[in-house]
């Protein structure tokens, strides 16, 4: 009986209820692949970019200008030289957080179309007035047929450790299907957005009718989860899918400060039998995140959840899988930043071999993480608590 209660999550009517949500359309007859780490990924995306002969659509909030941002800029001016439109769009406050700075004149000197989104000026005073809101999503289209959504940036730090990389621990997914084109819609929002400010409303005079989506490639079912500022819709499918859990809801985010709803919607579901667990980074690059997350580490261990810190370099990944048929992969972080300030594009993916294959690798990082233990952590030293309620005071109000 409970494993009717929760194959209920990947019904029709929970899907349509996901849907409304995210103010998306539920499209069905996807092939979804896993993609893990920069080793899996990075391979991936670069054969969609050699093998697209159309186009290449390119966003991500970091484009650096080392060893991999120059290996996906070569395949880029490949697709170029071949006749494919290459557009690219990248952050630059993003850009500016890594060695090597941008890629961007290169790029640009090869005939590849690149728009910074919103840049900063100091000679233009009222460009700093963007500065909250950034683009943080993580997106390649190739020829309108397939795309890879996730976490990963285009940086050395996701390059695997084998090859000189940072070896960072991430998740996108790659997808074959009818949601490419509501993927490559999201792109050329975001293209147009990235110079002006373009009402909601707007449609591209190129936007894919419907008779012409992508053919069906398999079982699963999609819907794209674009947020923008003060949109909040990640965080409502998270309270969502936090009620409506049955058996288990299984959480890697790499700078986890959930607003007080989504905690207590996991605190609930973990009450009620749900096992909740958290996959957080043991070390951080962004410390002040990494003590709001601790700050409240407390109430959700003392209502049953359980927390795993990551013992590896980073963890980057910002995923989700809920009763083993609902998954959830993207550039959301559950934290203030993501829900509030950035732009971001998820995906949810109603299928329960998807659903397996992520819970296979959640399983496969606890099983090197630390885990937390509630008594042990109630010892931690006074100064620890106070450096995490200043954090997290700092976090909420940034």
């Amino acid at each position: 009986m409970a494993a009717n209660r929760a194959a209920w999550l990947g019904s029709d009517e929970a899907l349509q209820a996901i849907a409304a949500i995210a103010a998306a359309p539920l499209r069905r007859g996807h092939h979804v692949r896993v993609l893990r780490d920069g080793g899996l990924a990075f391979p991936a995306m670069l054969a969609l970019i050699r093998a697209a002969k159309r186009s290449v659509c390119f966003e991500n909030f970091i484009f650096a200008g080392d060893e991999t941002g120059a290996e996906f800029a070569r395949a880029l001016e490949a697709a170029r030289a071949r006749g494919a439109e290459v557009r690219v769009l990248y952050d630059p406050l993003g850009t500016m957080l890594v060695k090597g700075g941008s890629i961007r004149r290169r790029l640009r000197d090869s005939a590849v179309h690149v728009r910074s989104f919103r840049p900063l000026s100091m000679v233009s005073p009222w460009s700093w007035l963007r500065l909250r809101h950034r683009d943080h999503r993580k997106l390649l289209l190739g020829d309108d047929l397939a795309a890879v959504v996730g976490g990963l940036c285009i940086a050395d730090h996701w390059a695997p450790a084998e090859r000189g990389g940072g070896g960072w621990r991430d998740t996108a997914l790659l997808v074959r299907g009818p949601a490419v084109a509501d993927l490559q819609l999201a792109f050329e929002r975001m293209w147009h957005r990235a110079v002006e400010l373009v009402p909601e409303t707007l449609r591209p005079t190129h936007q894919l009718p419907v008779a012409t989506l992508p053919k069906e490639r398999g079982d699963a079912s999609v819907i794209v989860v674009g947020d923008r500022p003060r949109t909040q819709r990640v965080a409502a499918l998270y309270r969502w899918l936090a009620e409506h859990a049955q058996e288990s809801f299984e959480i890697s985010d790499a700078y986890f400060v959930a607003p007080p709803s989504v905690l207590a919607a996991l605190i609930a579901a973990a009450r009620r039998g749900v096992r909740v667990r958290l996959l957080a980074p043991g070390r951080t690059n962004h410390p002040i995140a990494g003590l709001a997350a601790r700050r409240i580490y407390e109430p959700l261990l003392a209502a049953g959840c359980e927390i795993h810190e990551w013992s590896g370099v980073m963890l980057h990944a910002k995923t989700a899988v809920v009763d083993g048929v609902i998954s959830l992969v993207g550039s959301s972080n559950v934290d203030p930043l993501s829900l509030h300030r950035n732009f971001e594009l998820n995906l949810v993916v109603g299928c329960p071999k998807t659903g397996a294959a992520m819970r296979d690798l959640f399983e496969s990082d606890v099983a090197k993480a630390h885990a937390v233990e509630l008594e042990e952590w109630r010892r931690r030293p006074r100064i620890a608590k106070v450096a995490e309620a200043a954090a997290a005071l700092f976090a909420w109000n940034l």
